[in-house]
Formats: C-alpha cells, structure tokens, sequence
C-alpha cells in the first residue's frame, strides 16, 4: 500500500490502512447474504468504511453487495489513476481523517485511561478497581480486594 498509485480495498481496518498511506481507493464489501442482511439488522451506520465513518461523509466510494460490480468498480477507479484533482482531494481528506486521530503513544494513552478509571471506581467504592497499597501483604500472601 505504501507505494500503490490506488487500490481496491476491502472493508475493514485495511480501510484505515490505505488512508494512513495516503493511498486513493475504493472501498469493496462483499458477503453472503444472510450475513448482510443480519449485519443490517444490528448495525445502523451511514458508512462502511473508517475513512467514511470519521469524516462523516463519503470520501471513498463504498460498493456494497449487489453494487460490487467488476464495471462500477472499474469506472469509480479510473479518476484515482488519470485525474490528479481527483487523487488530491482523497489525499487531502486523508491527511484530515489521520490528524484527527492524534499522534502515537496509544497504548499509554489507553493503559493511563484503564489505570485511572480503575483508581477511580475504588475511590467510589464501586465493585472492582485496584487495590491500596495497605490492602497489599507479603510477598506471597494474597491481598485482600
């Protein structure tokens, strides 16, 4: 995907992906029909793909189902490789998906969030949260939560 001039993508974190490496696609969804058909019944969004999902808006061509059709791929593809505009207004909305998502450290940030929602379910009392250092015994006794 890094160096793809445009692809054709299926639906899912791959989605994310492809943005994120400022690659133009479409976006392809296609399973059987009693699958889609119970997804639908379940989940109520205006999009499929991320990049959709985070901009609120369409900014990949999303062809789902019955419109997954090797000839409206096809034409949906052919600005992403001929039309420099066309390519530069996807990139360009990219690049404003990914800033939103902030930068890295993650994985902190969602460790910090766990560790304080945590902390603060024990300060109120709530079932669960983390122990006090005093409910701590010696090693190899086991704390009282």
């Amino acid at each position: 995907m890094q160096w793809a001039w445009a692809g054709i993508v299926a639906s899912g974190s791959a989605t994310l992906e492809a943005a994120y490496f400022r690659m133009p696609f479409v976006l392809v969804y296609k399973v059987a029909w009693p699958t889609y058909l119970a997804a639908r019944a379940v989940v109520n969004v205006n999009y499929l793909g991320m990049p959709n999902l985070l901009a609120d808006k369409e900014v990949v061509p999303e062809f789902i189902q019955q419109q997954a059709r090797p000839g409206t791929i096809a034409k949906a593809m052919g600005p992403l490789v001929e039309d420099v505009h066309a390519r530069e207004e996807m990139i360009s909305a990219f690049d404003a998906i990914i800033s939103k998502l902030g930068g890295g450290g993650a994985s902190e940030h969602a460790a910090q969030a766990i560790l304080e929602e945590l902390k603060e379910g024990q300060s109120q009392g709530r079932p669960g949260g983390l122990p006090s250092s005093k409910d701590h015994g010696a090693p190899g006794e086991t704390a009282a939560l």
